[in-house]
Parts: C-alpha cells; sequence; structure tokens
C-alpha cells in the first residue's frame, strides 16, 4: 500500500475484494442453473445484506464451497485469483470443461488517486452488473437453458490458482468483462470459454476384462474349431446325398471332400468336372433315313386362312395367328405414316374475309326477322320468376 492508504482503508479494500470474489462466484454459478433470475428492485436499500447494491440471494452449497477454497489458500498466497470452472456431465459419464471464470489481482497496477469508501465500492458494483450480463452472451448459457437429468447437467468447481486453459480444448477464447484499478492493485475479471464442443470419449479407470482360464488356449479359438471334424460330422458326409434332376449319376465315393480339399471351397464339383471329362466318347448313331417331302401349305377355301405345318427346323420365336411374312415392312409403312400424318380439312379451306363479313351480314338479318321470339322467350322466363 502507499503512504496515502490508511490502514482502515486498506482493510477496507480486502473486505471488498473478497466479497467482490464471493459474489463473482454467486453471479457465475446462479447463470448457469438453467433457471431466469427475476429480483425486486430495492432503490431505497440501505441494509448491509445486500453488497454493492445488488439483490443477489446466495446459495450456500456456492458460498460455503467458495470460502473454504479462499480460506486455504490464504495461509500460504493471497486468496486470488479465484476460479469458478464450469463443466458438462453427461449421462455416460463423460465430462467437458467449457468455461472457466477468473478473479485475479495485479499488485504492480495501482490507482492511489480513487477513495475505496465510495469510487472503488461503487465501480465494483457497476462490476458485477457487468458480469450478470457477460454471463448471458457466452455458448454454456444456452446449453444450461437446455439441460436435463436425461441428457446433460451443468457441475461447476471452484479453486485458488491459476486458470487451467488446458481442459478447453484448442482455439478457446477469453473474453474480457473489465477491470478495476484500486490502491492495492488492479482487479481483473476474465472468461475463458470452449469453441469446440466435442466431446471425446475418456476411457473409464477400470478398463480390466474378465478373462477365462482357457482364454488363449489354440485349442478354443474358432479357427482350430473350424480346422478339427468329428466323427459326427464325417458320419453326416457319407450319407446318402440326395441327386438333383437332369444330373448324370455319379458313384458316391467320388463325391466324398478329402482333407486336403478344405480350403478349396467346390473342389468336389470340380473333381466332378474331370469325371465327366474322362468318359469314353458315345459311339456314333447309324444315320437316320431321309423323311418324306413336306406336303404343300393348304389353304382354306372358306376363309382364306393359311395352316403352317411346323418343323423342327422352324425358328422357335411363336408366330401371330393372321399375321403376315412381311412384318418388318409394315411396322416401317406404319411408322413413315404416323410422320408424315394428313392434314386436316379445316385449316386446308379456309373463309375469305368477304365470305366471312357475308355470314355475318347474313347473322343479322336472320337475328332481327327472329327479334319478336326472342322478346316472347324473354318475357315468358320473367313470368316464370315471378311466379316462383
Amino acid at each position: 500500500m502507499s503512504e496515502r492508504t490508511s490502514a482502515d482503508e486498506a482493510k477496507d479494500l480486502d473486505k471488498f475484494t473478497k466479497f467482490l470474489a464471493l459474489k463473482s462466484a454467486q453471479i457465475i454459478v446462479q447463470s448457469r442453473l438453467g433457471e431466469k433470475v427475476r429480483t425486486q428492485c430495492k432503490p431505497f436499500s440501505y441494509s448491509n445484506k445486500d453488497w454493492f447494491y445488488l439483490a443477489i440471494d446466495d446459495l450456500p452449497d456456492v458460498l460455503e464451497k467458495a470460502k473454504s477454497a479462499m480460506c486455504q489458500a490464504a495461509p500460504r498466497t493471497s486468496p486470488l485469483p479465484l476460479c469458478v470452472e464450469i463443466s458438462l456431465r453427461t449421462v455416460e459419464g463423460d465430462t467437458m470443461v467449457l468455461e472457466t471464470w477468473c478473479v485475479a489481482v495485479n499488485p504492480e497496477v495501482r490507482d492511489t488517486s480513487v477513495r475505496v469508501a465510495y469510487t472503488v465500492y461503487n465501480r465494483m458494483g457497476i462490476l458485477l452488473k457487468s458480469l450478470v450480463s457477460v454471463t448471458r452472451v457466452t455458448p454454456a448459457y444456452k446449453l444450461s437453458r437446455r439441460q436435463c437429468p436425461d441428457s446433460y447437467v451443468m457441475s461447476y468447481r471452484i479453486y485458488v490458482g491459476e486458470p487451467q486453459y488446458h481442459l478447453l480444448g484448442d482455439g478457446y477464447n477469453q473474453a474480457r468483462v473489465g477491470q478495476l484499478g484500486t490502491p492495492g492493485g488492479t482487479i481483473h475479471l476474465t472468461c475463458y470459454f470452449r469453441t469446440k464442443m466435442a466431446i471425446s470419449p475418456q476411457p473409464s479407470k477400470d478398463n480390466s476384462i474378465m478373462l477365462k482360464s482357457d482364454h488363449f488356449r489354440p485349442d478354443f479359438s474358432p479357427k482350430h474349431d473350424r480346422n478339427s471334424f468329428s466323427d459326427d460330422n464325417m458320419s453326416s458326409r457319407n450319407e446318402k446325398i440326395k441327386v438333383g434332376a437332369f444330373v448324370d449319376p455319379v458313384p458316391m465315393r467320388e463325391m466324398t471332400i478329402s482333407d486336403s480339399d478344405e480350403d478349396i471351397p467346390f473342389a468336389c464339383l470340380l473333381k466332378q468336372c474331370s469325371v465327366v471329362k474322362k468318359r469314353p466318347p458315345t459311339p456314333p448313331r447309324p444315320p437316320t433315313p431321309p423323311k418324306p417331302p413336306t406336303p404343300p401349305v393348304k389353304e382354306d377355301s372358306d376363309n382364306g386362312n393359311v395352316s403352317p405345318h411346323s418343323s423342327s427346323h422352324d425358328d422357335f420365336i411363336t408366330k401371330t395367328t393372321f399375321a403376315g411374312s412381311n412384318a418388318n415392312i409394315e411396322l416401317g409403312v406404319f411408322y413413315r405414316q404416323c410422320q408424315s400424318a394428313p392434314q386436316l380439312e379445316g385449316f386446308s379451306t379456309e373463309p375469305t374475309l368477304a365470305e366471312q363479313v357475308g355470314d355475318l351480314t347474313e347473322q343479322l338479318e336472320q337475328f332481327e326477322v327472329s327479334l319478336k321470339e326472342y322478346d316472347n322467350v324473354i318475357t315468358e322466363l320473367c313470368a316464370t320468376d315471378n311466379n316462383n
């Protein structure tokens, strides 16, 4: 302290700084509860309960942990910097630190021109009001409003010491809430928050697995079981095999699978093909006698239909009844006719302008002649409407 600062002012400054840190912890933790805080205005409240003219109710658990952290560090070092760490914990047990708030004092930079009782105290209240606003604009605030026991919850940790930046991951951001010059040093209020929200799975402490005594024995491995065959399996192979239709009969001894062929898929079928190839060729058949000439196609005299007689050399494509032999030519003719469609007669003979005017004159004369009939129809319609 400088010479101008008295002992009473130094005592008051330490007291104000301590309550500033405690109120900061309350504001930060209460903003992460997931509920909107509503306070009543107290314009004429000068009681000792409302520090820095802020109606902020203290949570007992937060107050106890903050005081405990400051008391444990006070005998050794200064009770500042005080850090409040906000983390996210999922249902699966994964944790991720979202942000760290730090209240620190730099004793090297001092402002001895300000008064502690009024100026510093009022500025501390303004700094806390700024903290209330900044806690609602970081990404962790939106996550805290969506927390529920089924997905994730927010937790906090209060400690005294340097902020642990490595827990925030790569690319974390820093936001300075404000600073306040006092005769004892400059008070800094800073927030460090995470930007990458991906949770990396953390291995549990107990990763031991239960092992059986025969877990690593080779005779119990799946490969050994695949290569070892029992008598039951061999007997099932020697049973009678059902032969499918259109299959050449082969002795059963040729269909058995030897031990050397187990690694080759369908080895028995390959051997079967070789056996079939080794069979002696079939003796040639005697030549068939020439067939008599096919009788000519008869035409029905009644309807003129042709009844073709099929032979073994006919094409396998079914021929449609009543169809001629030049189907491709007819298809081409039909396609060309569709492309060159005849023009409609209505567009070919269009009336001239004189004819159209003459038709209009005749229609008007006819309407004038039938004018009396039109008047009678309208009179009848009006009379019908009046009667209804």
